[in-house]
C-alpha cells in the first residue's frame, strides 16, 4: 500500500522495504522519491518485454482530469516517464479525458466500465498499437472502458499496464510481475 500511496505522491505511512540490485532498501518518507524514480523504468522494460514495436501509451485519466493540461495528470506524467525509458518505441497521447470531474473510485465513484466510457471524452484517436497506462487496477473498469471507446482497427489496444493491482489476498512478491486477462466482453459488465 506504502509503494501505491508513493506513486499517488501521497504521505507514507511507516515505511516499505525493497530489494534493489540484490540489497533490501528501507524507503521512508525521506527518501521515497529514489523509489518513485524507479517505477517508469521498471515499467517500460516489463512493457518492452511484451510489446517491443513503436506504439502510443495513453494514459488512463485521473478523475478530476477534463482537459490534457488540467494539472495533477499523474498518470500522464507516468507514461511520459515510461516514453522515455522506452528507447524511442513509445509515445504519450492523452487521448482521454472525463467530460466532467468524477468522484474518485476509492471515494464512492463509478467502477462500472459502461459509466465510465459514457464520462470519457476522446481528444485525440491514436493511430496504430496503443498501450493503456494507469497507477492501480481495482477490477479495471477504467481500462475496459477505455479499450470500449479507443479501440479501432487502426488503433488495437495492445496492452494495458499498472503499477500496481488490488488484490484482498497477501501476495508473495508484490513488486513481481503479473499478467491477467482482462475480459472486454460488454455482457461480461
Amino acid at each position: 500500500m506504502n509503494m501505491v500511496r508513493a506513486l499517488k505522491q501521497k504521505p507514507l505511512k511507516g515505511y516499505f522495504d525493497v530489494e534493489v540490485a540484490g540489497v533490501l532498501r528501507r524507503f521512508t518518507q525521506d527518501n521515497v522519491g529514489e523509489f518513485v524514480d524507479r517505477i517508469p523504468i521498471a515499467l517500460a522494460r516489463t512493457i518492452l518485454r511484451h510489446h517491443d514495436a513503436p506504439a502510443t501509451l495513453v494514459p488512463i485519466p485521473n478523475s478530476h482530469v477534463v482537459d490534457p493540461a488540467t494539472p495533477g495528470f499523474n498518470t500522464l506524467t507516468l507514461a511520459s516517464q515510461i516514453a522515455n525509458n522506452s528507447g524511442g518505441r513509445y509515445t504519450v497521447q492523452p487521448a482521454l479525458v472525463f467530460s466532467q470531474p468524477q468522484q474518485k473510485s476509492h471515494e464512492g465513484g463509478p467502477r462500472d466500465p459502461k459509466i465510465i466510457e459514457a464520462a470519457y471524452k476522446v481528444m485525440a484517436q491514436p493511430q496504430g498499437p496503443i498501450i493503456l497506462i494507469d497507477d492501480v487496477c481495482t477490477l479495471g473498469g477504467h481500462l475496459v472502458a477505455a479499450h470500449w471507446k479507443l479501440h479501432g482497427a487502426t488503433s488495437p489496444i495492445a496492452l494495458a499496464c499498472t503499477f500496481g493491482r488490488s488484490t484482498k489476498q497477501q501476495v508473495q512478491d508484490p513488486l513481481g510481475p503479473r499478467e491477467e486477462m482482462l475480459s472486454v466482453v460488454r455482457s461480461n459488465w
